[in-house]
């Protein structure tokens, strides 16, 4: 245990000033300075029998004023730290301290109150200051790892409050971070498996899920350790889809999870690989409130990764798959029936993220967010623009289909509602879609039937070049759209000529014909 190792190297020291004094008496020169020496305690780790013999004798008169610094500092540091564990001085916080204070000894101060401040907020308070000291050197992280680590594990598996947890477990991951063996971190995930398995009790299993969701927002670098993929997921999954599992357990488990998967590929890999996807899809579909909105949080992570990753979308996300079927189905509901924009908006940015994971025209799906733009709520309508976009931008290899949908669905009156009365924070991204809508002729005469050819060419200036996306996709549907009137114009200028010239010939032959009658009578 910490203690007895603690117990230990406090025996050693006074093992080894009674070797000095021994090594004082027996020394032949330098009487003085060795009986300055004898009356100090030293603070070192021990070394062979017969140093200070050697060194008496072999040393000048100078270097004893040295070593007479280095021990009178070491001794203030052991006297400092060894009244912190004085029972007057365990209320006070004593690992607030100047710059004259040595590393060691601020370490230690810190380490003595977490193993026993009289307070639970001056051990949090010491394990906080330890994290902040970890950020600032690496000479800190050795000394707290040398002599720290023990009594970090000790509070995290204490019977205490989250926030103290919290705290410890910050300062180890800051600590297992630097550490090749990964021993830290196989102690941390172990309690964690041991609080969440199904053998704990619920309120138990609550507070390691939102210390796990805490680590993974405070630690990014922790979530992504194999230990955390390979075992606390698959935890995690399990308690939320358990029937057993309290709301507020299922609450923490969607939290831990969707911190989990933010930004990470292989986070998101394991829970498709689990049964978490439908899992997902049935919690949205019959839950409420905090649940049902981090459920959705966490198919939005997902999405998002498959958008940035192919090879992820194309395993994760296979027309063939009931698992993504399900999750599909789900937000398109959501986008549909529910009337919140707190769950509307991450539904549409996942089916916008899933865009180029549609094999074949997609009437169900364009639709619901083609009426999403005509939304009051400007943050829904923005992000079904958004949306629409990824379906028709010239990378996704079916946009000729779907800005059809969007044609026949009537989308277009409601971009240009959206441009003509909608926030400006939505022009950028209408504008963006109107183009995209102009690369395919079929779509030609119905915007600029609807405005859109006027609408771009008095654009304000500061729109495009806020956004380099516009800077070549405007000029160019501007000569595009003007090209294809231009032509529509000479067929029509065409068309009218024959009409006429048809007609002058029909005139003509009428009156031809009708002389002739009138000779015969």
């Amino acid at each position: 245990m910490a203690l007895d190792s603690d117990a230990r190297k406090i025996f050693d020291l006074i093992l080894l000033g009674e070797d000095v004094c021994l090594a004082v008496n027996e020394s032949n020169s330098f009487k003085v300075e060795c009986g300055e020496l004898g009356k100090r305690d030293i603070v070192r780790n021990r070394t062979h029998q017969n140093l200070f013999c050697r060194l008496f004798t072999s040393r000048i008169a100078t270097d004893f004023q040295k070593l007479f610094h280095v021990l009178d500092a070491s001794v203030t540091d052991m006297e400092w730290v060894v009244s912190l564990y004085e029972p007057q001085n365990r209320g006070r916080s004593c690992c607030k301290t100047d710059n004259s204070v040595s590393p060691t000894a601020l370490v230690w101060s810190c380490i003595a109150n977490i193993e026993m401040g009289s307070s639970l907020d001056d051990r949090i308070e010491a394990c906080d200051r330890l994290a902040s000291l970890v950020r600032h050197k690496d000479e800190y992280k050795h000394i707290i790892v040398e002599g720290g680590v023990d009594s970090l594990m000790k509070l995290l598996k204490e019977n205490c409050p989250l926030v103290a947890h919290i705290a410890a477990a910050n300062t180890l991951c800051l600590l297992a971070n630097e550490d090749n063996e990964g021993t830290i971190m196989k102690e941390m995930v172990s309690t964690f498996i041991k609080s969440l398995s199904k053998t704990s009790p619920i309120s138990k299993q609550t507070q390691a899920a939102d210390l796990v969701a805490s680590i993974a927002e405070l630690n990014p670098e922790s979530k992504q350790h194999d230990l955390i993929r390979e075992n606390i997921i698959w935890q995690l999954v399990i308690l939320l889809s358990s029937e057993q599992s309290t709301l507020e357990l299922k609450i923490s488990c969607s939290k831990a999870l969707w911190k989990l998967a933010q930004g990470s590929v292989s986070n998101c890999r394991t829970l498709t690989e689990t049964k978490g996807m439908l899992c997902l899809a049935t919690l949205v579909a019959k839950e409420q409130g905090e649940l049902r909105y981090n459920c959705i949080m966490i198919i939005k992570e997902i999405t998002s990764i498959a958008e940035s990753d192919n090879g992820f979308r194309s395993s994760a996300f296979t027309s063939s798959s009931p698992a993504a079927k399900a999750v599909v189905d789900e937000l398109l509901r959501v986008i549909k029936e529910l009337d919140d924009t707190k769950l509307r908006v991450p539904a549409i940015k996942s089916i916008g993220s899933l865009a180029r994971s549609f094999l074949a025209r997609q009437s169900r799906v364009i639709g619901p967010l083609v009426a999403r733009l005509g939304n009051t709520d400007q943050d829904v309508a923005m992000e079904a623009a958004i949306a629409l976009k990824k379906f028709v931008s010239t990378d996704n290899y079916l946009c000729s289909e779907h800005s059809k949908s969007i044609i026949e669905f009537e989308g277009v009156p409601l971009l240009m509602k959206l441009l003509n009365s909608g926030d400006k924070s939505t022009h950028p991204h209408v504008l963006a879609l109107i183009c995209y809508l102009a690369q395919h002729d079929s779509n030609s005469n119905v915007l600029i039937k609807a405005g859109a050819l006027t609408a771009l060419q008095t654009i304000d200036p500061e729109v495009i070049t806020e956004y380099r996306e516009l800077e070549t996709l405007v000029p160019h549907t501007i000569s595009k759209l003007q090209s294809y009137l231009t032509v529509e114009q000479q067929q029509t200028e065409s068309s009218t000529g024959i009409k006429q010239f048809f007609t002058k010939q029909s005139k003509a032959v009428v009156a031809t014909i009708g002389g002739r009658l009138k000779l015969l009578y």
